[in-house]
């Protein structure tokens, strides 16, 4: 996640100031520091821990997830509710503090509570923006 996050802040683009308010409405400290990546698919995380996640996410679906400050979206896929659920993830790392301390718990929940039910993902689809 952190070395993702790394190619994201190096070769994504800043918000736009439209992409900053919504990211300051779904609670983002600091959305100057967020970058946004386009890419045609959202990359596989290769970690055998992360294996259990990626099976009850349906990960090869996805159009959209957060490292970090760091967000990926699919090609095609860049919305204003998707961007405010992805950027909720963002303003929750910044809660924990570390892409660590949020992997930790947000791994933890999606085991727990299947990814639909978990938390931060309950909180994240709370603040979605309606296109």
């Amino acid at each position: 996640a952190i070395s993702e996050e790394a190619k994201i802040m190096a070769n994504g683009f800043a918000l736009n100031a439209e992409e900053v308010a919504i990211a300051k409405r779904v609670g983002v400290q600091s959305p100057e520091s967020v970058r946004i990546m386009i890419v045609p698919r959202i990359p596989t995380p290769e970690a055998p821990c992360l294996q259990p996640l990626l099976i009850a996410t349906n990960f090869t679906n996805m159009a959209g997830m957060t490292l970090g400050r760091g967000i990926y979206i699919a090609s095609g896929h860049l919305t204003t509710r998707l961007l405010s659920h992805e950027l909720r993830h963002a303003a929750q790392y910044e809660q924990f503090g570390s892409i660590d301390a949020f992997m930790a718990e947000y791994v933890s929940q999606v085991v727990r509570h299947g990814y639909v039910q978990s938390p931060l993902e309950i909180d994240a689809r709370a603040h979605e923006i309606a296109n």
